[in-house]
């Protein structure tokens, strides 16, 4: 027999504990949060933190998910179809910025899921790049043969696009530029798409 889905309601309260969960983790670290904190400031009790995570250790992957769950949607909602690929591809960049410009907190939290279980998990969102890795891999396909993009690697083209936006993002919050993310990668995005060299010196 198979347990029955969760209700609406009980999803409701478990999306509720883990955006809690999210900015109680980022402000306090991984070690210093008191699960009690973050029932109180959920209204759940703390029977109900652990019957949806288990421990403590459950509640910060599943709020590491949780941030880039939110983040993918965030990407859809906000990528427009139809655009030219080059144009998807600044919006994919300024969108992935103005996520973490509204959620710094989602930075501190890959940053301390690194920390915290570099020996005992993969991080969060090197999974999520892996499983989104196909669909955009196909995008730089067709824009390839469509001839809107040069031919290139689309693995090597996955990897630096996610590099410099992932660089870029960390390293503005890190420095303290959390409200010029955009600029930030504005710009770098900018220097990705038309490279350094002038054309002619391609090669």
């Amino acid at each position: 027999m198979h347990d029955s889905a969760p209700s609406p309601r009980a999803l409701k309260k478990r999306d509720q504990i883990l955006d809690t969960a999210l900015k109680v983790f980022a402000r306090e670290g991984f070690a210093e949060t008191d699960v009690q904190v973050i029932a109180d400031l959920a209204k759940v009790g703390k029977g109900t933190v652990y019957r949806h995570f288990g421990n403590k250790r459950e509640l910060f992957l599943a709020t590491a998910r949780h941030s880039v769950e939110k983040l993918s949607e965030f990407l859809r909602e906000q990528v427009k179809e139809g655009s030219s690929s080059v144009q998807i591809l600044r919006e994919i960049a300024t969108s992935y910025a103005r996520y973490f410009e509204l959620h710094p907190e989602s930075v501190e939290i890959m940053i301390q899921e690194r920390a915290s279980f570099r020996e005992q998990v993969f991080p969060t969102h090197l999974m999520h790049r892996a499983e989104t890795r196909n669909e955009f891999e196909t995008f730089l396909n067709q824009a390839m043969a469509a001839g809107e993009l040069r031919q290139v690697d689309v693995a090597d083209v996955t990897n630096a696009f996610a590099d410099l936006l992932y660089g870029s993002v960390v390293s503005g919050c890190l420095e303290g530029a959390k409200g010029s993310l955009l600029q930030r990668v504005d710009r770098a995005i900018d220097i990705f798409l038309h490279g350094l060299l002038p054309t002619a010196q391609v090669s």
